[in-house]
């Protein structure tokens, strides 16, 4: 109860210093003091909080901002990427394997390991550093033993490679190049910033040992999309029932080096394609439904025509059985 109340209490508070903002509000000297103050009184020092029926650890003072911001995203909000998450839990079944790519502190990770119960597996990857820590203990919170966390990066070949910190959100860091990063919002991100390099490895080459097969994939690798579907082409000749949850960010995939146009003719070739509906560029469409079935690389690169357009696509084997 007391959860609840905390959540709307706080939900309150960030739309009204939201609505204040618009208004010139934030120009007010204090009035951040004062929004962060009420915060700190509402949630009492919490720490975990319970997102999609797991716990979550959540640091709502944290010192970095971007890492405060998504915190507080998840204590207040309790989902992310509303109907993505609502398709996710329709098609992952109990037993499944489910693959994390860019599993940031564990959202879907965490979604995934209850979906599938303890005769699932589940693999988070995830090459940022701090996330990764934070991701470890999510999984350690609810004793997911079913769960295995690699700090690792996934790509088109086995190597090191150099990840490069996104200051502004601790969803954007990207491996490789730093331009998508700026490209996105320049206003914020300034020259090239920090890196740490990390271990890259293809799904491929990790699959090889792994003797049952592959259900659900979830790809979220910032621009590096068509880099990590190029190194799982055996995995995905080999899991005839295969779906996937990526995003299409264009602006990024183009920033990596790669092209946007390529990586949608490659998953029409494989894939049956469908937009989700509700979430990002698709969030003012109106049809009321979860999914729309795409049937052209322009169709799908027409709803992505804004400079910073981004979908979340759902695709599923062609010739398989639905999970739809």
């Amino acid at each position: 109860m007391l959860d609840k109340v905390q959540s709307r209490l706080s939900s309150v508070l960030t739309r009204s210093r939201k609505h204040l903002s618009k208004l010139g509000g934030g120009k007010i000297p204090g009035a951040r003091a004062a929004y962060n103050a009420l915060f700190r009184m509402i949630w009492l020092n919490r720490h975990v909080v319970e997102v999609q029926g797991s716990k979550m650890y959540v640091d709502l003072f944290h010192k970095d901002l971007s890492m405060r911001r998504t915190f507080r995203a998840y204590a207040v909000n309790r989902i992310h990427e509303e109907t993505t998450t609502s398709l996710f839990c329709r098609v992952v079944k109990e037993g499944d394997v489910v693959v994390d790519l860019g599993a940031n502190i564990g959202y879907f990770t965490l979604l995934a390991a209850r979906l599938v119960g303890k005769n699932g597996r589940v693999y988070a990857f995830e090459p940022e550093p701090r996330n990764f820590e934070y991701l470890q203990r999510n999984i350690n919170l609810n004793k997911y033993d079913h769960v295995e966390a690699l700090h690792k990066a996934v790509a088109d070949k086995p190597g090191i490679v150099k990840l490069f910190f996104c200051t502004y959100d601790t969803g954007h860091h990207t491996i490789q190049k730093y331009d998508g990063i700026q490209a996105y919002r320049p206003d914020l991100a300034g020259e090239e910033g920090r890196f740490v390099e990390v271990e890259q490895i293809t799904l491929d080459d990790f699959f090889k040992t792994v003797q049952r097969p592959v259900n659900v994939i979830k790809m979220d690798v910032e621009g590096a999309e068509m880099l990590a579907l190029t190194g799982m082409q055996r995995l995905i000749i080999e899991n005839p029932s295969l779906v996937m949850f990526v995003e299409f960010f264009p602006l990024l995939i183009s920033k990596m080096g790669q092209s946007p146009e390529e990586f949608a003719q490659r998953i029409f070739q494989d894939f049956n394609v469908f937009v989700v509906e509700g979430d990002y560029s698709m969030t003012d469409n109106e049809s009321g439904k979860t999914t729309m079935r795409l049937w052209s690389v322009e169709e799908l690169l027409k709803l992505c025509s804004g400079p910073n357009d981004h979908i979340n696509l759902y695709i599923e084997k062609k010739n398989a059985v639905t999970r739809l």
